[in-house]
């Protein structure tokens, strides 16, 4: 049962819609990026192409009226999870400034979406097209368990809204969020934090009220990102409806109640805008959803990708429909739905990037486990384990969006579930700079969030 708001918090949230500035709206056109074409991957994906170059000149942007923006992405933070569990703070951010639930871009994972976010683009235009994969132009895998992989800019495609913050003047302090290890587009921002598992969310937190908090106005970052590593982490072992699941969303929560205690003293609290949102949602697993490919198709791959999706490089390419077709003919009987990569639907936005893709990609039914594995019962999942990388628009993969600020409405719930890559017009739009282009954002879907004149 939810605790009543009683609070001295309140009044944070109240002072944060005191000063509701307006700013033009810009209606910028959304751009598809100039997709790369290639070949085929090896064994555990990472793949690299070479990194964009800057096409547009630096500049000042008008800093009679100084904009903030702090956004924190909390790791499969499921669109429920706040309605399922004790979270005073974020739900009054709901109520006096912005909610709305939101939906991943393909594949539903973490490295994918975040640099979705911070680009605008789709996986598939952004280069970072899963948490791992092999490019076959350079030979490389990225694996977001390899720090050189992860801070070499020729995995990384677009431009990330920090290049484009300070490309126009502004600055950023970034904290451990995807495509900061990397020299994009030969930028870093002002602050360019790694991720690292050993700091709490509260030294986080204290990272970001330092950052505010700073006595010369001038010295305050426009823009920072902030990351937790949860709840993922215990709802892959957990499950979303577990108890322990519970007890770190609400851990979260209280979290976040400091941190806008600390953030009121703040010389810019009135002029911060804060995001509070996430990369995907997750699913609960079973024993029994379980399927193994191998038999229909043994000995016939060279190179597989055992996750969501699971993509398959033939030893023949010659055999690649063949092999298609065969999964094909099961996939009632398996419980997912394949395609040749040149044949992805195109609401998935996926398939393009042909050197870090394989051809046949098959994505599992939300839910289910599918895997290509000699050993029969390989990757099984157990009972309570869960996990992500499915269809985005099946809702178990939809996570939140919390706004609230003076360019926020207050008091608002947004009618539309838009995809998370549009935080990057967000950010944009907030701040008063010109978004990045080529991105894939759609004004239409996220207008409805902002005052108006």
């Amino acid at each position: 049962m939810k605790r009543v708001w009683n609070t001295p918090l309140w009044i944070i949230w109240a002072l944060l819609c005191v000063a509701c500035t307006t700013q033009p709206l810009p209606q910028p056109t959304p751009n598809k990026p100039d997709t790369e074409q290639g070949g085929s991957s090896t064994d555990t994906e990472q793949g690299g192409s070479g990194s964009s170059t800057d096409t547009e000149q630096d500049g000042d942007v008008d800093e009679s009226k100084e904009s903030y923006v702090v956004i924190l992405s909390m790791d499969a933070f499921r669109y429920d999870l706040a309605d399922m569990y004790d979270t005073p703070t974020l739900d009054s951010i709901a109520r006096v400034g912005v909610y709305s639930e939101i939906m991943p871009c393909f594949p539903s994972n973490t490295f994918p979406n975040h640099y979705s976010m911070a680009t605008g683009l789709h996986p598939d235009h952004h280069g970072i097209v899963n948490n791992t994969f092999f490019d076959e132009t350079t030979y490389k895998t990225y694996s977001i368990s390899d720090d050189d992989a992860k801070a070499d800019a020729n995995f990384y495609k677009g431009e990330p809204i920090w290049n484009t913050v300070e490309r126009q003047g502004l600055t950023a302090h970034i904290y451990g969020w995807v495509g900061i290890d990397a020299n994009i587009n030969n930028r870093k921002p002002t602050v360019a934090m790694s991720y690292d598992y050993r700091l709490s969310q509260r030294q986080l937190a204290d990272k970001v009220i330092d950052a505010m908090c700073q006595e010369n106005v001038e010295d305050i970052p426009n823009l920072v990102m902030w990351y937790f590593d949860e709840p993922d982490a215990v709802e892959h072992d957990y499950s979303p409806t577990s108890d322990q699941t519970r007890r770190v969303v609400e851990e979260i929560d209280d979290v976040l109640a400091y941190f806008m205690r600390e953030m009121r003293n703040s010389p810019v609290f009135e002029d911060i805008n804060f995001i509070f949102t996430s990369d995907h949602g997750m699913v609960e697993l079973h024993p029994d959803k379980y399927f193994n490919i191998y038999s229909l198709i043994p000995n016939k791959i060279q190179y597989y990708y055992n996750s969501n999706p699971v993509t398959l490089k033939p030893y023949d390419l010659a055999e690649t429909k063949a092999i298609y077709n065969t999964l094909k003919a099961h996939e009632e009987e398996g419980h997912y739905r394949v395609w040749l990569r040149e044949d992805m639907p195109e609401e998935l936005h996926y398939g393009t990037y042909t050197t870090r893709i394989y051809p046949i990609v098959l994505l599992a039914d939300t839910g289910w486990k599918v895997v290509y594995n000699k050993n029969a019962n390989s990757g099984r999942p157990t009972a309570k384990y869960s996990n992500h990388g499915y269809n985005p628009y099946d809702r178990e993969m939809h996570m939140v969006f919390y706004g609230c600020g003076p360019a926020f409405k207050r008091g608002y719930t947004h009618n539309k579930v838009f995809q998370n890559l549009n935080d990057h017009l967000i950010i944009s739009h907030i701040l008063g700079i010109d978004p990045a282009t080529p991105n894939d954002c759609t004004w239409e879907d996220i207008e409805g969030l902002f005052v108006t004149e």
